[in-house]
C-alpha cells in the first residue's frame, strides 16, 4: 500500500511552517550532539588548529587547519586587546587581521600565520613562533622577549621597527633582509640566551 499526497495536502502545510519545523529539528539535533562533541574535545586538549572547537579562537578571529589545509576566515577581523595567553594556537591563521595590544604570552604559535597582520603592541613573550609566517606583518611596539622565532617566513616588507624587546629570543634559520638584521642587532635588547633552546640571541641573528 502506498500513500500518495495530493497537491491539496501539500498546500495544507504552509511553507513557513515547514521551514520552522526543519530548523527546530536541526537545532534539536545540535543540542543533543553538543555534549558529545565537548567530551571529545576535552579528551584531546593538544589538537591546536586541528581541533574543530578552535575554528574561531575566542572572538572568532582565527582560522584553522582542517586536514592540513589553511582555511582563511580572518580577513579584516579586529582582535585588538584579545587575550590568548597560554593557548595552543598551532597552525592558527590571523591573516590580514588587526591584532594590536593582544597577549600571546606563553602561546604555542608553531606554523601560525600572521600574513599582512597588524600586531602593534602585542606581547609574544615566551611564545613559540617556529615556522610562523610573518610576511608583510607589522610589529611596532611588540614584545619578543624569550620568544622562539626559528625558521619564520619573513620578507622585506615585514616591519620590526619599534619592537620593545628581543631579549633572549632565538632567531635561528630565520632569513632576514640585511637592513632588518642590522636594525635588530642594533637594539639594546639584542642580548641574552633563550631559556628553552639555550641559543644566544645575537648568534641566532648572525650579528657581527
Amino acid at each position: 500500500f502506498q500513500m500518495r499526497s495530493s497537491s491539496k495536502d501539500k498546500e495544507s502545510i504552509p511553507s513557513t511552517s515547514f521551514q520552522k519545523l526543519t530548523i527546530s529539528l536541526f537545532l534539536a539535533a545540535a543540542i543533543v550532539l553538543a555534549p558529545l562533541k565537548s567530551a571529545v574535545d576535552a579528551a584531546n586538549p593538544d589538537l591546536g588548529a586541528n581541533d574543530t572547537s578552535n575554528t574561531k579562537i575566542l572572538k572568532g578571529g582565527a582560522s584553522t587547519l582542517q586536514q592540513g589545509i589553511a582555511k582563511v576566515i580572518t580577513r579584516g577581523v579586529n582582535l585588538d586587546g584579545s587575550d590568548f595567553t597560554g593557548q595552543n594556537l598551532k597552525g592558527v591563521a590571523f591573516q590580514q587581521s588587526i591584532v594590536r595590544d593582544a597577549s600571546f604570552r606563553n602561546c604555542n604559535l608553531y606554523s601560525a600565520s600572521f600574513f599582512d597582520a597588524t600586531c602593534d603592541g602585542s606581547d609574544f613573550e615566551n611564545a613559540d613562533l617556529t615556522l610562523a609566517n610573518v610576511e608583510l606583518a607589522q610589529f611596532n611596539r611588540a614584545n619578543f622577549k624569550n620568544a622562539i622565532l626559528r625558521e619564520m617566513y619573513v620578507v622585506g616588507a615585514t616591519l620590526f621597527d619599534g619592537v620593545v624587546s628581543i631579549e633572549n629570543s632565538d632567531w635561528t634559520d630565520t632569513e632576514l633582509r640585511k637592513d632588518q638584521r642590522k636594525y635588530l642587532c642594533s637594539l639594546p635588547t639584542a642580548k641574552g640566551t633563550n631559556p628553552k633552546t639555550g641559543v644566544d640571541t645575537r648568534e641566532s641573528l648572525l650579528c657581527p
